[in-house]
């Protein structure tokens, strides 16, 4: 796997980006991670960062192996306003990476779904931590932020009806994305993404299978599922995730290429190198 941007140059890079005009700045931080950025004033945040090898480390026996180095040290985050996690999978919520990223700083704000609260308070020590909660809007900084839940495979929620997979659509400056977490398609998730006109979707390409199923690896939308889902929604630009990180858990991302060459060659996409940046103009 090919890592286009890492360490410091690409946090010069992240730190040195200026945004004018209906435009934002985004990153591939590998797996689902991304990081987002507005003008100035609007702060930049981080969805599922992945950035340690903490999977491996805990079980030694694991089939998820990390392909390629993390892009970025947890620590390098210190200065994001927020951190939002879509659920509670270790590739997505990775206390090794929100340990080390508020150890030096109490700046970026936790947002994770509120049935998680409390063991990631526990986890990290962090105070600075809000419930998401489905379809409940709040604001960080120049970022407008509405949950919406996610099916990974089913819908889960707890005892409070709070649900525990979310994904999340996003406005800053004009520009509205949509990031899925990890979720199959369901018509709720269409009718409220299309709602929303989404300009950018993030959405995984994995898929899931019998095999990968019986090993408990939960599965995701697949890559033709991803490509029906961003015309049904009217997305402009799909940014494929979810596909590069692990091995044993990828479909090849030819595949959607192919689909969309062959079925909607003039759908836009973009299949982003882990550390690259994208700079999207409305």
């Amino acid at each position: 796997m090919m890592v286009y941007k890492h360490g410091s140059p690409l946090l010069i890079e992240i730190n040195d980006t200026r945004i004018h005009d209906d435009a934002i700045s985004f990153w591939n931080l590998g797996q689902a991670g991304i990081l987002i950025k507005g003008h100035e004033e609007d702060g930049f945040i981080c969805i599922d960062p992945y950035l340690s090898n903490s999977i491996e480390q805990v079980n030694p026996e694991t089939e998820f192996k990390r392909a390629y180095h993390p892009v970025l040290s947890p620590v390098m985050l210190e200065n994001a306003d927020a951190i939002l996690i879509t659920h509670e999978h270790d590739d997505h919520l990775d206390f090794a990476t929100l340990r080390e990223v508020g150890q030096n700083s109490e700046n970026p704000i936790f947002v994770v779904p509120a049935p998680l609260v409390s063991m990631v308070r526990s986890e990290t020590g962090n105070k600075n931590i809000v419930g998401a909660k489905a379809n409940e809007s709040f604001q960080i900084k120049g970022f407008k932020i509405t949950p919406v839940p996610a099916a990974h495979t089913s819908y889960q929620i707890d005892l409070k009806g709070n649900h525990l997979y979310l994904g999340y659509c996003l406005e800053v400056n004009g520009v509205r994305l949509f990031h899925s977490g990890d979720t199959i398609v369901t018509p709720e998730l269409i009718e409220k993404v299309k709602d929303f006109k989404p300009h950018v979707v993030f959405l995984p390409i994995n898929g899931g299978d019998y095999f990968r199923s019986s090993r408990e690896i939960v599965g995701n939308m697949s890559f033709r599922e991803a490509v029906e889902f961003s015309i049904a929604v009217g997305a402009d630009l799909i940014i494929p995730i979810h596909y590069d990180l692990f091995p044993n858990n990828r479909d090849n991302p030819a595949y959607f290429v192919d689909y969309l060459f062959t079925r909607y060659p003039n759908q836009k996409f973009h299949m982003m190198a882990p550390g690259e940046r994208f700079i999207y103009h409305l």
